[in-house]
């Protein structure tokens, strides 16, 4: 990848786009504009905004491609609609979450790269709540990619390392009668989980154990085991212990699947992956699919398989022999 001068003005200045397009979410801009199309003035008038701020804001959506013009005003583009239209799916949580992560990145980069601690809050119940969310709504356009790509006959128990609030289990669930699953995460994310699903059809389905994934007996008997988002959280040690004890939870033919950010094997071609890895700084990594492949292999797994669901995320399975 070769940048001229007019390039590197382009990602210089693509943290700005970053919050245009954060603060368009949070203040109804795209939400409005999702299933509707409206003036500049019309936007502004319907969410109290400034005219001329709304137009400039509105023109650089477009030009970053989330907004197209139509019958005299601006839309979400089509194929990003749903994702801004109000309800469980939106992922307007999610640019909330963004919004706050980039700003501990402007406040921790440069000290963290001069090997100072990187200082982060302690979540209590509000800001786990909002972290759920952001995920859920994450999760919701990426778990039905997992389901429909996972081979699900014979699958009756799953367990699902980190699940959170339950979006993958539900997308998987939701794929074949007769599946049932465990959830693990931290207490408070536990908590959090079961009070949003109790009185839903999801409680006779979907059980919890509230644990530390590192440390947490993870039982056995399990046809399918899911590592959703989480060995990014970890480090080679850590990450390739969790793919074992995974592995170890399996029946015999029973398989276990990563779903992950994907990075070339250098760690340094992806924008994404590379720029994902930052994020997880000095805990965590964006693992490469060689890596990946060989925690597998170590662990007792095989016909190791890769699928992509789209450009920036992988689907890694592999099979316990029996």
């Amino acid at each position: 990848m070769s940048l001229a001068l007019d390039d590197l003005q382009e990602l210089l200045w693509s943290f700005a786009a970053h919050r245009v397009i954060t603060v368009a979410g949070r203040t109804g801009v795209l939400a409005h504009l999702a299933n509707r199309s409206d003036t500049p003035q019309g936007v502004a008038a319907a969410l109290g905004l400034d005219p001329l701020a709304a137009g400039k804001v509105l023109r650089a959506l477009t030009a970053l491609g989330l907004l197209e013009r139509a019958e005299g005003g601006y839309r979400v583009t089509p194929s990003l609609g749903p994702c801004f239209e109000p309800g469980p799916e939106a992922i307007t949580p999610f640019l909330e979450h963004s919004h706050a992560m980039y700003e501990r990145w402007g406040e921790n980069l440069e000290p963290w790269l001069r090997g100072e601690p990187w200082t982060t809050k302690r979540r209590g119940a509000p800001e786990t709540r909002t972290f759920g969310a952001a995920m859920r709504a994450m999760g919701a356009q990426v778990a039905p990619l997992v389901a429909a790509a996972l081979d699900l006959d014979g699958v009756r128990r799953i367990l699902d390392i980190g699940g959170g609030f339950g979006h993958y289990a539900r997308a998987l669930c939701a794929a074949r009668p007769g599946i049932s699953a465990t959830i693990l995460d931290r207490p408070e994310v536990v908590e959090l989980a079961r009070e949003e699903l109790r009185g839903t059809e999801w409680e006779g389905r979907l059980a919890f154990v509230a644990g530390d994934f590192l440390q947490t007996d993870y039982g056995a008997g399990y046809d399918l085991v899911l590592l959703a988002n989480v060995l990014h959280q970890e480090r080679d040690g850590s990450a390739a212990d969790l793919v074992r004890r995974g592995a170890a939870a399996l029946s015999p033919g029973g398989r276990l699947a990563v779903v992950d950010w994907s990075i070339d094997d250098e760690q340094q071609a992806q924008l994404l992956g590379a720029l994902f890895a930052i994020n997880m700084r000095s805990f965590g990594d964006t693992h490469p699919e060689p890596r990946i492949r060989g925690w597998m292999k170590r662990a007792g797994l095989e016909r190791v398989e890769r699928v992509d669901l789209g450009r920036h995320r992988w689907l890694i399975v592999g099979r316990r022999p029996g």
